[in-house]
């Protein structure tokens, strides 16, 4: 039911910025690039549709979303992001408190993507906190190249394989400004924990982690490796080895 509930949230915030940079089109006056995010808010909304119906769910509950979104007029956007996707969240959130148990906790084992889980976690359940955080590190950059298929690392490696300009993998669109905002913006993150996290960890025994703080670098860790995992390959980008700097 998690699992469901968070596919939901991932979709709903999908829609929420693809509708805030379609608005925006429509008040610059740009109705094309208007309706191409419109087609990709067709498509998000096609997926949200069947995992509702999916898990049982009366799909009257999404409201006047696909109406909203089939018309994308300026009003309709308005709707979408003021009432329709306030509802769906409020209508999913409800469900998943009706099917857990009322003491349900999530702990860290459930938060951890399966690749952090598989090369970190018995690290961090021995008290080992270094080798959790790091090892959380080293695997998002190695699947980064498992997907890619680069022979680089560091900035190098993120820079090619995220690059607006030749990207090896997509993590929005970015043929509209919100996606190619949020590339950028993830490309800047990647390269901050290459420095900021794995660096020191790897040169240095000095560390001030303690069991809270390794589990918020894991978790942070699975974000990342969750939008790896989900990424986009470029169409007619292979995945032969590629020692290009970028």
């Amino acid at each position: 039911m998690l699992d469901w509930f968070f596919a939901i949230s991932s979709l709903v915030r999908e829609l929420r910025r693809k509708a805030t940079d379609a608005l925006a089109q429509i008040e610059a006056k740009d109705k094309g690039a208007a309706e191409l995010v419109n087609g990709y808010m067709k498509t998000d909304y096609q997926s949200l549709y069947r995992l509702w119906e999916g898990q049982g769910f009366d799909p009257a509950e999404l409201g006047n979303l696909g109406r909203h979104i089939h018309f994308g007029d300026e009003h309709d956007y308005h709707d979408i992001l003021e009432r329709d996707l306030v509802s769906v969240e409020e209508n999913a959130e409800k469900h998943v408190r009706e099917a857990l148990p009322i003491n349900t906790q999530v702990g860290i084992e459930e938060l951890l993507h399966p690749f952090i889980h598989e090369h970190a976690f018995q690290h961090y359940l021995n008290g080992n906190y270094r080798e959790a955080v790091l090892n959380s590190i080293v695997a998002v950059f190695d699947l980064i190249r498992e997907r890619t298929g680069l022979d680089l690392d560091g900035e190098k490696l993120v820079g090619r394989a995220f690059s607006l300009d030749r990207a090896r993998l997509i993590l929005s669109e970015l043929d509209t400004e919100s996606g190619r905002n949020d590339q950028k913006g993830f490309i800047q993150i990647f390269s901050g924990t290459y420095l900021g996290i794995r660096n020191p960890k790897a040169h240095s025994l000095v560390h001030d982690l303690d069991k809270i703080k390794a589990a918020q670098y894991l978790i942070f860790a699975s974000l990342l490796a969750r939008r790896v995992a989900e990424a986009k390959p470029h169409e007619g980008e292979g995945t032969q080895a590629d020692t290009t700097e970028a």
